[in-house]
């Protein structure tokens, strides 16, 4: 077991340690036992029944009675979901995304020392919706995926009997009619809702006098830093709980105890709890001489123990919570400072599940994913779109990771009704994002790396995309509030998509911004719209918009496919081929150059508090098929099943990390289009060394972490590239192997197109490369939209019809790497859509004129007719092939360029 996973087993707080213990015994007195009052606690991980779908009546009743028979059901284990998608390419046979009603059965005989005590059933996650009975008593119902809840099983449990729990589970899609999660948020969202016990459950027994169990799934005990002048005021509040028939003086002692087990501050309060009420002290506790949770730097963490005991010093009840001492501040032209330091915060956003697992993940998966991401370098963490389990938040608190913290409220603020539509919130809907905002801060309050609450994400999308009308404000408004009233210590929040500017007002779309403290923005320019330069400037003009208000990027990112790839980047996306976001090219080189772009703008503006790639790994979505995946999201910086690291998470780790990083690009891409390439490197060294098959090729500096090689001339067959540098006094290398089974005199474009293809004459065809100017364009988009191949005519005159359907229009030029010598230069056009006369442009090869006034719909007969033509040209030197396309009427386009030594 790793030192990890035993830290963060450890984080269960069954007990606190030994040291503390002793330490707290000087606070408290004499107790009646070494442990006399604490409480008890059984998982109920194994021996689960389950069936998905409901389940007619028998004779002896139906699910939830104790004699139903459920011997033909399935045998499951905690945590347990039935859903499966999402990190293949196709759908595999235990493809199941059903959604509706899972029923689980445990049958368990409590442990004796339950007897007389209060016991309380625990679900620390159920989705969506779930009912629980034990020995066919219902104890209630609870309405919402992620929040943890209780039940008071006290009266219906057994003892020294087998008890039967039975629990209906239920992530029926609130779309459906007559849905029992039509006011369950979220609506929709861009991500999977996997149903089951997907988090642990667990028996619970305490004293009758006992720290509050049903405060909305919380602690019951709650700490913050109330001053911090020299020494730490830290504030108390606890809920004390009396479940006993008669009135009982108690004594409530906290003490606040270091990582060594020193008790570095103490306080007693006695108080009489009458019977059937809840009582709440506040105990306030001076810490001297403060040791900061300071972040990755010293993520330093006391615990407050909480004991309520008789007057006469027996053990009643015991919470223990961590506490980290710091204060914090967002600044609106600064950003983010923690004790009184800035801090540039940067991180990711990061979604629960896992390949196989669904949401269904265990406390080694949740550590494996926390090493991840202190492997990139991360200082914050956006826990999107919901609450996670309990382990991520605990890790975060001892590895010194800033988090932002989210119910699920997402993409609507109402029912998905016709009433919804007109941007009308039901009091049911309105209640239910309040409960599980509710449960959030109460289950997280005392985790000193939260600081702030989300209220929602991209409220207002689906009325941004015309469905529909959004009226957020009221219901947003009353979050916040209610925000406030649970925790006057950290800032609101939200993430915004749909901001419509001042000048451009979009009907049915209101602006969300400045409800909340801050804001933060998901943009995506060059990805969904604009171009990847527009960042910096849209950011400058929403913080003009807003000057108050401190603005941070909740989303940025990119599709990366691990199997495809593109040919060259690097010079600026307009120079690449054309990429449908929601198609199925999501080229892995592009991903990088995209977040080069970004990151650059997004660093050199201060005043944004934090940034958060969207997203760690990928993630499961029904609503997609992108990419070389189906129902996935494929922005990660890792792959879903967490063994690959795509390219662009070494740029990132170079930047932000301390840790030595060499890492040569494209290792993935194995068999090379071209002969000649660039090849790039990420790496935090000032410069690096690039040899191939062991010829030295160079020393390039590494400018913003990047290192590049251009035009490197590959070896026919085998080329292992060796990268090396100097960091820190460390010697680092890395190393790839490429292919290249073609000729280094022949090259073959296809033009527009960031993906290759084999001709029916068996030419290879690279991507777009080589190009400056112009843009590209397809003129067959349907595929990537999800509309059939058929409805759109194919290039008629050609056996290779897909060859024309790209292009590059406009003015422009390709600089072909072709050694000297004499070639048959063949260029080949089809006219999307304008007729005879329309459209003209001369070709000049080397500056020769070589073809001109080319009408192509005049030439071939009409448009979407393919037309070839074929010229020879003489390379000297050592500068390649220069084509430039030239408009003379309308803009000048090729479809493919093909480029063969002249026989």
């Amino acid at each position: 077991m790793s030192s990890r996973i035993h830290r963060l087993n450890a984080t269960r707080l069954r007990r606190i340690p030994a040291a503390a213990a002793i330490a707290v015994g000087v606070v408290s007195g004499a107790a009646s036992g070494a442990w006399a009052g604490e409480r008890a606690d059984l998982p109920l991980g194994a021996g689960w029944r389950f069936h998905q779908g409901d389940v007619a009546p028998g004779k002896q009743g139906g699910p939830e009675a104790p004699a139903f028979n459920d011997r033909g059901w399935a045998s499951v284990s905690l945590p347990h979901t039935w859903n499966h998608l999402g990190g293949t390419a196709q759908r595999t046979a235990d493809y199941n995304a059903t959604r509706g009603a899972g029923w689980y059965r445990l049958r368990f005989t409590p442990p004796a020392n339950y007897a007389g005590r209060k016991v309380w059933l625990q679900f620390d996650g159920a989705s969506i919706n779930a009912e629980v009975w034990l020995n066919g008593v219902k104890l209630g119902a609870h309405q919402g995926a992620f929040g943890r809840f209780r039940f008071d099983a006290t009266a219906a449990l057994k003892m020294g009997k087998p008890n039967v729990l039975a629990v209906r589970t239920d992530n029926s899609s609130p779309a459906a009619a007559g849905s029992p999660t039509a006011e369950v948020i979220p609506m929709s969202g861009d991500f999977f809702l996997f149903g089951g016990l997907y988090r642990a459950v667990s028996l619970i027994a305490t004293d009758p006098v006992h720290i509050d169990m049903m405060d909305s799934g919380g602690p019951g005990v709650y700490a913050h830093t109330a001053s911090l002048d020299g020494a730490a005021g830290i504030e108390v509040d606890s809920r004390v709980t009396n479940d006993g028939a008669k009135a009982q003086p108690v004594v409530v002692k906290t003490a606040i105890v270091d990582a060594a087990g020193a008790t570095a501050a103490s306080d007693s309060q006695p108080l009489t709890v009458a019977p059937g009420t809840v009582a709440e002290p506040q105990q306030t506790l001076t810490v001297p001489n403060p040791h900061l949770w300071d972040g990755r730097s010293d993520p330093y963490l006391y615990q407050v123990v909480t004991r309520v005991e008789t007057a006469q010093g027996q053990l009643l009840d015991q919470v223990t919570q961590p506490l980290g001492i710091r204060s914090f501040r967002f600044d609106p032209d600064q950003g983010f400072f923690l004790n009184g330091k800035h801090v540039a915060l940067h991180g990711v956003s990061r979604h629960q599940d896992r390949p196989g697992k669904g949401w269904a993940i265990s406390p080694a998966d949740q550590a494996q994913d926390m090493d991840i991401m202190l492997d990139l370098g991360i200082n914050t963490l956006r826990l999107a779109h919901y609450q996670h389990d309990q382990a991520i938040y605990d890790l975060a608190d001892k590895d010194g990771v800033v988090v932002w913290a989210e119910i699920p409220l997402v993409n609507r603020t109402a029912p998905e009704t016709p009433e919804g539509d007109k941007g009308v919130t039901s009091p049911g809907f309105a209640a239910n994002a309040e409960s599980q905002l509710r449960e959030l801060i109460k289950q997280n309050y005392n985790h000193p790396s939260v600081v702030t609450w989300s209220i929602g994400n991209e409220v207002n999308l689906m009325a941004a995309a015309g469905h529909g009308v959004s009226n957020a404000r009221p219901l947003l408004t009353r979050l916040n509030q209610a925000a406030y009233e649970l925790d006057h210590t950290r800032p609101t929040t939200m993430a915004d998509c749909c901001e419509p500017w001042p000048d451009q007002p979009k009907p049915g779309v209101d602006r969300v911004a400045e409800i909340t403290d801050l804001l933060g923005y998901n943009r995506y320019q060059g990805w969904y719209y604009d171009k990847a330069e527009d960042l910096g400037p849209v950011l400058d003009r929403l913080h003009a918009l807003h000057p108050r208000l401190p603005l941070a990027v909740s989303e940025y990112g990119a599709g990366g496919a691990l199997s495809q790839h593109t040919d060259q980047v690097q010079a600026g996306t307009s120079q690449g081929g054309v990429v449908y976001p929601k198609g199925h090219f999501h080229p892995e080189e592009l991903e990088s150059r995209l977040h080069e772009i970004w990151w650059a703008q997004l660093k050199a503006r201060p005043y944004l508090w934090g940034t958060f790639i969207w997203t760690m790994f990928d993630f499961a979505s029904d609503s997609r098929t992108e990419g070389d995946m189906i129902d996935t999201n494929d922005k990660g910086l890792v792959s879903y099943d967490r063994t690959v690291k795509k390219d662009v998470f070494f740029f990132y780790k170079a930047d932000w990390s301390d840790q030595p990083v060499l890492h040569l690009n494209g290792r993935r891409y194995v068999d090379r289009a071209y002969p000649v390439t660039d090849v790039e490197a990420y790496s935090n060294a000032a410069s690096a060394r690039l040899s191939l098959n062991g010829r030295d090729l160079g020393a390039a500096a590494c400018p913003d972490h990047v290192c590049r090689w251009p035009a490197v001339h590959l070896d026919a067959g085998d080329n292992v590239l060796t990268a090396t540098a100097e960091i820190k006094g460390q010697s680092v290398s890395d190393s790839i192997t490429w292919r290249f089974a073609g000729k280094p005199d022949e090259i073959h474009i296809r033009a527009g197109a960031s993906a290759g293809l084999i001709s029916a004459a068996g030419a290879r065809y690279g991507s777009d490369a080589f190009a400056t100017g112009g843009e590209p364009h397809d003129r067959n988009p349907a595929p990537e939209q999800g509309r059939p191949d058929k409805t759109i005519p194919p290039v008629t005159g050609t056996p290779d019809p897909k060859l024309y359907e790209t292009y590059r229009a406009g003015a422009f030029g390709y600089r072909v790497p072709v050694p000297a010598g004499r070639y048959q230069v063949t260029l080949r056009f089809a006219e999307p859509m304008l007729a005879a006369g329309a459209r003209a442009f001369d070709v000049a090869a080397n500056g020769h004129v070589v073809l001109q006034h080319l009408d192509v719909a005049a030439e071939a007969g009409g448009p979407l007719a393919a037309l070839d033509r074929t010229v020879t040209v003489e390379v000297t030197g050592d500068g390649g092939l220069a084509l430039d396309f030239r408009p003379v009427t309308g803009p000048a386009l090729v479809s493919a360029i093909d480029v063969v030594p002249a026989r």
